[in-house]
């Protein structure tokens, strides 16, 4: 009831944000533009793409009166999700609220109606796979079972156990090795798996690729290696079976799912309910997922909008396809025709960074002439800066190692966040100062392609110490906390072990006969681990830990093993393995008190309640039911213990609502997407010290990466294979870890700090890295060429040293 003309003055005066801040003219011809022409925004970093997204959706609600039910939004992650649909109930209330204090003047028929039944809480948000779980559970059949979906080291549990042993995957003992040699391109080695676990995890990235990329199976059975492609369609088809059996999906199963009920009508109680779709990350999409978008359209014809940034495309791995994004027009008007043209707005301004980050980064992503033809055609405007200069320069801090690297950003660190700020930058001075106004660590994060925090262990040496670990150390002796929870294994985190020791003591008799007999039977990490564990348990148990009165960690261990009750009464006939671990956090203040150690728990507790749904007891162990007693602490090992020994299970870092102030981030770049810090440090070279082979595909790939040779591997068999293999393989791969460091360098809002090793910036290093600006050819944009003897370091670089 609200006209267009008088939108953007309602935005204006009901948030309180845009009053002196209004949208600007780019994000008003997105929130102006035709609802019934497709829209797709191309957003480059900090435009507030969000910011259009949620005005749209509300555009649609006051002004075309399009109830929030009847409009859905999807985004990339559950974080992004919740952003937006906390802008949306936040802003909309604001305009309510207003329009409630101020109805227009003459007020329009039914106008105070029509405002008190607009619901904010109602819009469909949340990631395409929330939407289509919590679609297939609500608008099912009579009879149809509600959907259980299964994620992370559970789906891999059920593909081994139903998929790949059935399927016969082992010969003599060994896994096939017509299978082994299939997989081997497919791994980040470009050597066969090392282990079972290993071969799960690529396994289902082949799986999950033949389902998203919409595969010709009859197709893929012809290409090389026929007795693994046959083997693989058997894991596949006995895995469908019984996840089909028990009504369990994982994440690919799900879409494939939604989208068959979509196309054969069964979902028509949901899909009529649709008047809009907006859509954002669609850079990230996966052929499958756009067959969805697309069903969508073709039966409702939804006001449609797309927001994305193909520069900005991350996740390739996890199937994403970019060339989805760049050639969106085309594959609409293909798939829908009778659609109106594609309208494409551009958002360039930026309200995130200053004109030398921006600048920066406006040069980097341009300076590879052959990038330009895996961008959108024509490329996106340069970024535009809308931020004042805080006149500082973008910083590089190089050093001879990694050790002296550490110690040199730790004391920046310390100067910037708790000393005057004083920097030595090219022999003069510069103040580089928290904010007075409770500025801390948490304005800083550092970003890398990997935060492990030691290397992979070589034969019998210790694993070499990274910069992450280097750094934690040099900031703790300074008092300063690190959050890096994907710094380690959990299998290797001292905490960790002990609390999954102690579980296993608990579980087993006196003389751990049992565990002892169990142990021989796992596969060779779990092997490994466990005694490991349960050393570690013991050597806590010694310590004596508090509290010790009136009764001690050993007591405790004892009645565990004997399976008497120290308060009394019966020993319970079940006992839960999720409430033995919380009993044993009591001697453990670090899963308490730590923010590392609250995720560390989390993903230990969740790995515990996510066993029980398909573990043969439930991950309960059992007591006075003759040989279940025993069998019960077989499944606690099998299920919960070996995906945690061979690195099954990851942490979930999101469950923090917030990091404590006084610590600093570690993470990837891939988990910085979307966020903005004060000060970015992005270690571009710590680890690259040679010109290693084995570091080239984090830096100059001499060869594809897995992900695009599996794509090579499908591309004939799907029709989103013509479109991929436009560009080479190894091009793709040169593209996407130029994208990863667009989107580290888009991050800062006022500082932007490069560190590495100083042997990646001298005139005449062999250690190129697309992050120092060199070009997929082998030419160096900071390296001039000069006659007679070289300089020592490379002439045209654009970092101010310190």
């Amino acid at each position: 009831m609200i006209s267009l003309q008088n939108y953007i003055p309602l935005v204006r005066n009901a948030i309180p944000q845009f009053q002196q801040h209004p949208p600007n003219p780019q994000q008003e011809s997105c929130l102006l533009a035709p609802i019934n022409t497709p829209l797709m925004i191309v957003a480059g970093p900090g435009s507030g793409k969000t910011t259009v997204l949620v005005l749209r959706a509300l555009r649609l609600v006051f002004v075309e009166s399009i109830m929030p039910e009847n409009i859905m939004i999807t985004t990339f992650t559950r974080k992004a999700a919740s952003e937006i649909r906390s802008r949306l109930i936040e802003w909309g209330i604001y305009i309510l609220n207003y329009l409630q204090q101020n109805p227009p003047v003459p007020v329009p028929n039914g106008f105070t109606q029509w405002v008190a039944s607009i619901d904010i809480n109602r819009f469909i948000t949340g990631t395409l796979d929330s939407i289509c779980e919590d679609t297939l559970s609500i608008y099912r059949d009579p009879g149809d079972v509600p959907p259980v979906l299964v994620e992370g080291f559970v789906g891999n549990a059920l593909l081994a156990r139903n998929g790949m042993f059935p399927a016969g995957i082992f010969t003599n003992h060994q896994i096939d090795p017509d299978l082994l040699n299939y997989l081997t391109p497919f791994t980040r080695t470009g050597e066969p798996p090392r282990n079972f676990g290993e071969t799960v995890q690529v396994c289902r990235i082949v799986i999950d690729r033949l389902i998203q990329d919409q595969v010709n199976l009859a197709s893929f059975i012809n290409g090389p290696n026929p007795a693994a492609r046959q083997l693989i369609l058997n894991i596949l088809d006995s895995y469908r079976q019984y996840m089909n059996q028990t009504n369990r999906m994982d994440f690919a199963g799900l879409e494939e799912m939604f989208l068959n009920r979509l196309t054969n009508g069964r979902l028509q109680r949901f899909i009529s309910t649709i008047s809009a779709v907006l859509i954002d990350e669609y850079q990230d999409s996966n052929p499958l997922q756009e067959s969805i978008y697309f069903e969508i359209i073709r039966q409702v014809q939804p006001s449609f909008t797309v927001v994305g940034d193909d520069d900005q495309s991350l996740y390739r791995f996890r199937g994403a396809t970019v060339e989805l994004f760049c050639n969106f027009p085309n594959r609409l008007s293909s798939v829908v025709p009778g659609l109106p043209p594609v309208n494409i707005e551009y958002l360039v301004d930026n309200y995130r960074s200053t004109p030398e980050i921006v600048n920066f980064f406006n040069n980097y992503i341009a300076c590879d002439q052959a990038f330009t033809l895996a961008r959108l055609q024509p490329p996106k405007p340069q970024i535009i800066p809308q931020i004042q200069s805080n006149n500082m320069p973008i910083l590089g801090l190089f050093r001879p190692t990694v050790q002296q690297l550490a110690h040199d950003l730790a004391n920046f660190l310390f100067n910037v966040f708790r000393g005057p700020g004083l920097i030595n930058v090219d022999n003069s001075t510069i103040q580089i100062a928290r904010n007075p106004n409770g500025g801390d660590f948490g304005d800083a994060v550092l970003l890398a392609d990997q935060v492990r925090e030691f290397a992979t262990r070589f034969r019998n040496n210790p694993p070499r110490e990274r910069l992450p670990f280097l750094l934690r150390q040099e900031l703790s002796t300074m008092g300063i906390g690190v959050f890096n929870p994907r710094g380690q294994a959990l299998r290797d985190i001292r905490e960790v072990q002990q609390l999954l020791g102690l579980i296993l003591i608990c579980i087993d008799d006196p003389q751990q006969t049992q565990l002892n007999r169990i142990i021989v039977t796992l596969r060779n990490e779990a092997r490994t681990y466990l005694p490991i564990w349960c050393r570690a348990a013991e050597d806590f148990i010694n310590l004596n830990p508090l509290p010790n009165a009136p009764r001690t960690l050993r007591n405790f261990v004892n009645s565990w093993q004997n399976r008497i009750n120290q308060v009394g009464g019966n020993w319970p006939n079940e006992w839960p393995i999720l409430d033995l671990c919380y009993k044993l956090i009591t001697w453990m203040p670090f899963f308490q008190d730590d923010p590392e150690g609250q995720v560390y728990l989390e993903a230990v507790s969740r790995c515990i309640a996510q066993a029980a749904t398909f573990s043969t007891y439930r991950s309960n162990i059992i007591y006075g039911n003759g040989r279940h007693d025993i069998r019960s602490i077989e499944r606690v090992i099998w299920d919960i213990m070996v995906p945690l020994a061979e690195a099954s299970v990851e942490v979930d870092e999101d469950i923090m609502p917030h990091v404590p102030r006084n610590h600093l981030q570690i993470m990837t770049i891939h988990q910085a997407k979307g966020l903005e810090f004060p000060l970015v440090i992005v270690d571009i070279a710590s680890d690259f010290n040679t010109n290693n082979q084995f570091q080239r595909f984090r830096r100059f790939p001499d060869n594809p990466g897995p992900t695009q040779m599996l794509e090579e591997d499908m591309a004939q068999h799907c029709s989103i294979g013509q479109v991929r293999t436009l560009r080479n393989s190894l091009d793709r791969t040169f593209d996407d870890l130029r994208r990863l460091y667009y989107v580290a360098f888009s991050r800062p809002q006022s500082l932007l700090l490069l560190v590495g090793i100083d042997r990646c910036l001298r005139y005449s290093t062999t250690i190129r890295h697309i992050a120092t600006f060199w070009r997929s050819d082998g030419n160096w944009a900071w390296q001039i060429p000069i006659t007679g003897r070289p300089p020592t370091m490379v002439n045209n670089h654009p970092l101010r040293l310190i």
